[in-house]
């Protein structure tokens, strides 16, 4: 699910869910009610289920989710970064 398309779909869903989103005039993605940090949590704990990724603790804020396309972006740079493995010999 590394598209961006399939990434803005699986936001949408989440956040229409969570009631903060909406469509502005240029048909873009808008977030549009402030959260409180229950709420920004589940949130989050939704798109890391949701993609099978871990957002780093920089972005546990509720700034995290000012603009529908940062959050796009930082879940696409999540996505497309390796995963890094260690050896326990």
């Amino acid at each position: 699910m590394n598209d961006r398309q399939d990434i803005e779909d699986g936001l949408y869903e989440i956040l229409n869910e969570a009631n903060i989103v909406e469509v502005d005039k240029d048909n873009g993605f808008v977030l549009s009610n402030a959260i409180d940090s229950i709420q920004l949590i589940s949130i989050i704990v939704e798109i890391e289920e949701k993609f099978n990724i871990e957002i780093p603790d920089e972005y546990l804020v509720a700034d995290f989710l000012y603009d529908f396309k940062h959050v796009a972006d930082v879940v696409g740079d999540i996505l497309s970064t390796p995963i890094e493995t260690s050896d326990y010999n």
